[in-house]
């Protein structure tokens, strides 16, 4: 079978399940560009829209029942409508959902992320992970007084144009995107993740003018990327050597312990960007760490930096962050990381069985699923890879299970809920292997 054939027949099955999506995605082009209003969650031929959740599964507008291993971008780590998030909720809600002063959930909360996690001595909220790594940006800048900064390369921190490059051969970093104005490049520097020399390389030419090195202590844009052993540790001594600071973006990483991959890790940055699991389901984000240099934002006149925000610390999403972080308990954490070992181990058991050519790597509770060939050199061999894990999740969508790269484990998740997906998968990937063997290389071992 061709990939064009396996395609087809994929995507045939999927519009005669899910007639309603399509006519809603029709509809929604009239007043949505592109039909939706947030990147990734478009998809060929048309995307699944849902009614509602429940635990882990999701029910969309046609009626069908999916089991969710995405949890809406790994954010969900208690599932869909966690009972006590629920409740705390309905309270919140009743009593306002947000007024122009503080509210006494911000210090509960505030007490909790400082009491967790290693870096944070002072922590403020914000409304996404964008914000978070850009107010950590700004914080660095304005403490340092310097303007550059260095990222890994295909790292994601958020829409945020100072973040927004990848490396190239040229002496400025390129955009990734179109908007990013034409100066910003100067003040961007790449280095490829995990790689300890070319970072000390970079930091020691332009520790003068650098103001922080950026990193996600765990890679997971496109793919779950684990670090050597020491690299961490080696750009905390080198950017302290060097009066630079380091800023961990935990946005995503925070799940992999209490005090997030800094405590698993045991490296602690200057500055941490959080969002995702710390609000219950619900819009947030964070940043904090040393407290002399979040000191700039206490309310001064002038004031050092501004950090405005009218749905800032609300008193709703800070009550469900309380509720989710109060859920996660050393015993949730274990559990969390046995699930992840043992389905780890069943998606490696079925790639060697089957031959096929993927890469399965584990970060506690989100495991993923990688094709290498998706970052080869070769256009034609990056384009077949990419469009056999499109396939891959709209065959698995097909048979009720809603998953990507990266398979995020909740807490109300089972081993029943695991074997199922795995049971599938092997099926799935059993009609994928013949297009897969035309296509990339596969192990015949």
């Amino acid at each position: 079978m061709t990939l064009a054939d396996l395609g087809q027949r994929i995507e045939e099955e999927y519009r005669a399940r899910t007639p309603k999506s399509e006519e809603l995605f029709q509809e929604a082009q009239a007043y949505l560009p592109g039909g939706d209003t947030r990147t990734g969650t478009a998809f060929r031929p048309h995307p699944t829209y849902f009614t509602h959740g429940e635990g882990s599964y999701l029910h969309d507008v046609d009626g069908n029942e999916i089991l969710d291993f995405t949890n809406n971008a790994t954010s969900l780590i208690h599932g869909h409508a966690h009972p006590e998030i629920v409740r705390v909720l309905e309270h919140q809600l009743a009593c306002g959902t947000g007024w122009s002063a503080p509210n006494s959930h911000q210090v509960h909360l505030a007490q909790i992320l400082c009491q967790r996690v290693p870096s944070l001595e002072r922590v403020r909220f914000c409304n996404s992970g964008t914000e978070a790594n850009m107010h950590a940006i700004k914080a660095a800048r304005a403490f340092t007084g310097r303007d550059r900064i260095l990222m890994m390369d295909g790292a994601y921190h958020g829409s945020y144009e100072d973040t927004e490059f990848e490396g190239s051969d040229s002496a400025l970093p390129n955009p990734k995107v179109r908007g990013i104005p034409s100066n910003a490049a100067q003040n961007v520097l790449i280095a490829p993740y995990d790689d300890a020399a070319i970072a000390e390389k970079v930091v020691r030419q332009h520790q003068s003018e650098l103001a922080a090195v950026i990193v996600n202590p765990v890679f997971t844009q496109g793919r779950l990327g684990l670090p050597s052993e020491g690299y961490l540790g080696l750009l905390r001594e080198l950017t302290r050597s060097s009066d630079v600071l380091l800023i961990f973006d935990e946005v995503i990483s925070f799940r992999m312990a209490s005090g997030g991959a800094q405590d698993y890790f045991g490296v602690t940055p200057d500055l941490t960007a959080l969002g995702k699991v710390i609000g219950g389901g619900l819009p947030v984000g964070a940043f904090g760490g040393r407290a002399d240099i979040m000191a700039l934002f206490a309310d001064t006149e002038p004031p050092s930096i501004t950090h405005a925000g009218t749905f800032n610390g609300n008193p709703l999403t800070l009550a469900a962050g309380i509720a989710s972080l109060e859920l996660l308990t050393e015993e949730a954490y274990e559990r969390l990381a046995r699930l992840g070992s043992g389905l780890q181990q069943q998606i490696e058991e079925i790639s060697r069985d089957l031959g096929l050519p993927f890469q399965v790597n584990r970060m506690v509770s989100l495991v993923s699923l990688d094709l290498p060939q998706v970052a080869s050199s070769d256009p034609t061999v990056r384009a077949a890879a990419l469009e056999l894990k499109r396939l891959l999740s709209l065959a698995l969508l097909n048979r009720g299970f809603k998953a990507d790269s990266n398979l995020a484990i909740s807490t109300v998740m089972t081993e029943v809920e695991l074997e199922r997906l795995t049971d599938t998968l092997r099926d799935v990937l059993a009609e994928f292997a013949p297009a897969m063997e035309a296509l990339l290389p596969v192990s015949t071992s």
